[in-house]
């Protein structure tokens, strides 16, 4: 069986449908094999260092100073 047999034999709607499923079972294993990304508060870098004293800095409140965060679908882990 081809491809071109296959699809000739789809709707439109079907095929979108069929589509959609692949997309989301692919975001699925990505998100299984892959849960972080970089934090968008502080961009992967977790120190947030004071304007007036420039050496002193405090972790970054949104990733809690580890410079990544879950992805969505990722679950509390």
């Amino acid at each position: 069986m081809t491809i071109e047999s296959a699809a000739s034999g789809m709707s439109g709607a079907t095929m979108v449908v069929v589509l959609v499923v692949v997309l989301v079972l692919g975001y699925v294993v990505s998100v299984f094999l892959h849960p972080f990304k970089v934090c968008p508060s502080c961009k992967g870098s977790p120190r947030s260092y004071g304007s007036i004293y420039t050496k002193s800095f405090r972790n970054c409140t949104r990733c809690g100073g580890s410079g990544r965060v879950r992805r969505f679908g990722a679950g509390d882990g």
